[in-house]
């Protein structure tokens, strides 16, 4: 067996509607971490340029791991098929499930899916709009996994969009209201609070 294959063994699980809890504690840690690191935590010297990309890698971890939360939440399956079983390229919810053993227990599905599919669960008045913050947090996250630059450029707006889409899931999945900024430039509050919506008012 390929070391890949050996390794990837040890994470071997069919993941069930269960394990959602798990998935959004740890997309609740990457999502603060990522709004509240300053560059003190960073020990390198590039101080700044260690700061910025630690923040866009844990926004793109923890947006992928907050979608995988919610369709799980769903009743969706995010195993991928083994290779060579035939049926959709996308999470199915476990019911459409015929054999479970075509699942691959080694392999869940990319963070682009969840986006493209974000419409099953979540209704949304601007569907693009909440898709453009989810895109932004992909790209960080293949960028900043891939890729080391000194430099970046900068544009606000991005982090806006993605604290507004990542504030909807937060609403609109899992009940909950979201407080959230991610601290960028100097003097800006990082902000990072759930509180639970009280659906009786």
């Amino acid at each position: 067996m390929e070391i890949e294959q050996v390794v990837k063994s040890q994470y071997a699980q069919i993941f069930r509607e269960t394990d959602w809890q798990t998935f959004k504690m740890m997309a609740d840690y990457y999502l603060e971490t990522a709004a509240r690191i300053l560059k003190k935590d960073i020990n390198i010297d590039y101080k700044l340029m260690g700061r910025n990309i630690q923040k866009r890698l844990f926004i793109g971890i923890g947006t992928e791991l907050l979608l995988k939360a919610l369709f799980l939440k769903n009743d969706y399956c995010i195993n991928k098929l083994r290779e060579g079983c035939t049926g959709p390229k996308k999470p199915i919810v476990f019911s459409l499930i015929t054999t479970e053993s075509d699942l691959n227990d080694k392999d869940t599905y990319t963070l682009n899916p969840f986006i493209d599919n974000i419409e099953n669960i979540i209704t949304t008045d601007d569907i693009k709009k909440l898709k453009k913050g989810l895109k932004i947090a992909k790209v960080f996250r293949n960028k900043e996994g891939h890729v080391a630059v000194l430099w970046h450029k900068f544009d606000p707006q991005n982090y806006t969009d993605i604290e507004n889409s990542i504030k909807e899931i937060y609403e609109k999945g899992f009940n909950e209201k979201l407080d959230f900024q991610i601290s960028f430039e100097n003097d800006e509050e990082a902000l990072f609070s759930i509180k639970k919506i009280d659906t009786f008012i």
